[in-house]
């Protein structure tokens, strides 16, 4: 069974993640910082570290620390997740940005992706770079955009433009669920696993 670190001093929240992750990982719990850092330099095999930052004071020193066990894989969690912080952080060197609270089902789906080499960042982030650092208004249209159907161009660039999959919906007047399948489409066909990867290829 995999080995997971979850650094937090939280009791609710190491109640919340142990129970999320029993018979899929084996769970070490630090609550120190200088704990942390003691057991990344004594064990070198590639870890996940899930850091929930509400148990430290001072986020950024923390994660230049970390920077340095290129080992361990940090996953950064917050009870309140912010987007305009949680932007910021996003050079720091994490691989995912999520709520504490996140549920079971979804936090399993996060370390599987995480555990593919993907990146993960909770649903709201994402809109929000897209929408602050990626929009163009002079789009040059990718390779990909050949592959896809009509429909499928029109929603891959709804996707570029930030719109989430309730505003594709309500646009183009289709189901949810339909949404949801012209995305995975238009991911195989862009071969991107998320929606900054789309946004990228249209830089």
């Amino acid at each position: 069974m995999k080995k997971i670190v979850l650094f937090t001093n939280m009791s609710s929240i190491k109640k919340h993640w142990e129970s999320s992750l029993k018979n899929s990982y084996k769970t070490v719990v630090i609550e120190e910082f200088n704990e942390l850092t003691h057991y990344l330099k004594k064990h070198s095999s590639k870890v996940i570290v899930m850091f929930d930052e509400m148990s430290i004071s001072h986020i950024e020193d923390a994660l230049q620390k970390l920077k340095e066990y290129r080992h361990a894989t940090v996953l950064l969690f917050n009870a309140v997740p912010e987007l305009h912080h949680a932007s910021t952080l996003l050079g720091s060197g994490i691989k995912g940005y999520e709520n504490s609270y996140i549920n079971k089902e979804n936090l399993l789906k996060m370390l599987l992706a995480v555990e593919n080499g993907h990146n993960w960042l909770f649903a709201d982030l994402t809109y929000f770079i897209i929408n602050k650092y990626m929009q163009n208004k002079n789009i040059d249209e990718p390779e990909f955009m050949s592959f896809l159907t009509e429909k499928e161009k029109s929603i891959a660039l709804m996707v570029a433009n930030g719109l989430s999959n309730k505003e594709i919906s309500q646009r183009e007047k289709i189901a949810l669920s339909t949404v949801k399948g012209h995305i995975h489409h238009i991911f195989e066909k862009a071969n991107v696993t998320d929606r900054i990867s789309l946004a990228l290829k249209f830089k």
